[in-house]
């Protein structure tokens, strides 16, 4: 009998309910949400399959899945101008893209470090699982990028020829890599080793990669805000645990509740360092609410409600960490931080420099003497600047860098947008370039500066979680439970054996 290879596999297979079933016991009955997003996955894939496939790659290739991650890398460079094309296979590219990563991803934090490395990655089921995803995946990737670059090819605009070239190279990739894998036996898929392991799990703690610059990631970044609270106010009011506890007042609960009404507008106007924080609060209060239902703290409860909060933290922790991740706009994200306090004061003093030599030009002495919006707005923003921090706010670990950096940007963009209005003036060369100086100091400055304190976001509250089923509820639910208090019985004196 042949082997049956990962390309032969049927449409609708059982490869997920057999790999769910080889999990532990207690996380059987409790995987509704994994297959969810599974199904969402596969969704992608159908709407992709009716998109034409790229030409067969010649020969055998020699892509392999990291050839694939660096093309998917090299593609994000250009997602602005992409985003800008409003071509819905972009769109769908993306959502193949975030739905890969976010099965794999849930399923490690549903069952934490410890069933991942025992139960997940040696097991055959969970092999063949992941096997076929990535065939697919890659195969949805090939056909979306291919005709993406046709489409934009047959535009001839000269803005997207470099993300054509991009989508042309992930197209040829992963379709190498589909053909490669549909070609493996199902049966003895390799393991991975442990370092690649170590190093998977280290890669989905880590912090994500910011939003993009521009209005494409202003808008990603305001809809995941959305998903977020619309998520925890479906929880709240749909879920009989959410209904239960929005009506008591443990110290957990009104904490969770603050950090909720605390959260940023969607606009996120005061910048997204200060709504890394904001959604980092609340994902550490929610998540000590949940630690407190587990332990049955807080009454009976239903699993399933747990993991739909579980699902509201996961999702609020992935929004911070992008956050935090996100530069100031027009900032160089690949600049050299600012190691001492001493090269920060140094480089608020040459901006400080660069400054005083373009308001002694003729071009400075003119036009601040003028009502120019623009001028204005350099004015105020220069005004708003913060002082340079001190060996003291070193020690203490008070200096609010990525404070910092988001008004240097400013500053930076007000001199830039300054710039561009007098581009077509009459003032000289060298004192347009003095002013060029100062939005690039500003600029440079912002970036070195632009590094936010770990200390003040949360860890991955899913690292080693504990899956809560209705076995462990009832367990806990027993332990929490006032021990009965009775009256001790008199102990019987002894007979005296004296006469």
């Amino acid at each position: 009998m042949t082997e049956q290879t990962v390309a032969a596999v049927p449409e609708r297979n059982d490869t997920l309910r057999l790999a769910l079933n080889s999990l532990p016991h207690p996380m059987r009955r409790h995987s509704g949400e994994l297959r969810r997003t599974y199904q969402e996955l596969r969704s992608t894939w159908l709407r992709a399959g009716e998109v034409p496939a790229p030409p067969a790659p010649a020969g055998t290739g020699t892509s392999d899945g990291h050839d694939v991650a660096a093309a998917l890398r090299a593609l994000e460079r250009h997602s602005a101008v992409l985003g800008a094309t409003g071509n819905p296979l972009w769109e769908q590219l993306q959502d193949t893209r975030k739905a890969t990563a976010r099965m794999r991803r849930s399923v490690w934090a549903f069952t934490g470090d410890r069933v991942w490395r025992k139960h997940v990655v040696p097991n055959a089921h969970w092999k063949r699982l992941w096997t076929d995803i990535a065939q697919q995946s890659t195969n949805a990737y090939a056909r979306l990028a291919g005709e993406l670059a046709g489409q934009l090819e047959r535009e001839g605009r000269r803005e997207t020829a470099p993300a054509v070239a991009a989508l042309r190279e992930l197209s040829r990739t992963a379709a190498e890599r589909s053909a490669e894998l549909g070609k493996l036996s199902r049966t003895n898929l390799p393991t991975p080793e442990a370092s690649a392991v170590d190093r998977e799990i280290r890669g989905m703690r880590r912090p994500d990669l910011g939003y993009g610059l521009g209005e494409a990631g202003r808008a990603q970044a305001a809809s995941a805000s959305r998903d977020v609270r619309q998520g925890l106010k479906m929880w709240a009011d749909r879920s009989t645990l959410g209904r239960r506890l929005g009506r008591m007042k443990t110290p957990a609960l009104v904490r969770m509740r603050k950090a909720w009404a605390n959260l940023p507008s969607d606009s996120l106007r005061q910048g997204p360092r200060n709504a890394a924080i904001r959604f980092g609060e609340l994902v550490r209060s929610a998540h000590a609410v949940r630690e407190e239902i587990r332990m049955g703290k807080l009454g009976s409860f239903s699993a399933k409600d747990v993991a739909t909060l579980d699902s509201v933290i996961d999702a609020g922790f992935h929004h911070m960490k992008r956050l935090a991740g996100t530069s100031p706009a027009g900032v160089d994200t690949n600049a050299r931080a600012y190691v001492s306090v001493a090269e920060a004061q140094d480089g608020n003093l040459r901006l400080a420099g660069r400054l005083l030599a373009w308001q002694k030009s003729a071009m400075g002495q003119e036009l601040l003497s003028s009502r120019n919006e623009h001028v204005k707005a350099l004015r105020d923003a220069w005004q708003n600047l913060p002082n340079p921090p001190t060996e003291k706010d070193r020690k203490l670990g008070t200096y609010d860098r990525w404070g910092a950096a988001e008004k240097t940007a400013a500053f930076g963009r007000a001199a830039q947008a300054l710039l561009k209005a007098q581009a077509e003036g009459s003032f000289s060369a060298a004192d347009k370039a003095k002013l060029q100086a100062v939005a690039e100091g500003a600029m440079s400055h912002a970036a070195q500066m632009a590094k936010i304190p770990a200390s003040l976001l949360p860890n991955d509250p899913a690292k080693n979680r504990t899956a809560v089923t209705e076995q462990t509820a009832r367990q806990a639910q027993a332990r929490a439970q006032a021990p009965v208090r009775t009256q001790p019985q008199p102990t019987a004196r002894r007979a005296s054996v004296r006469a």
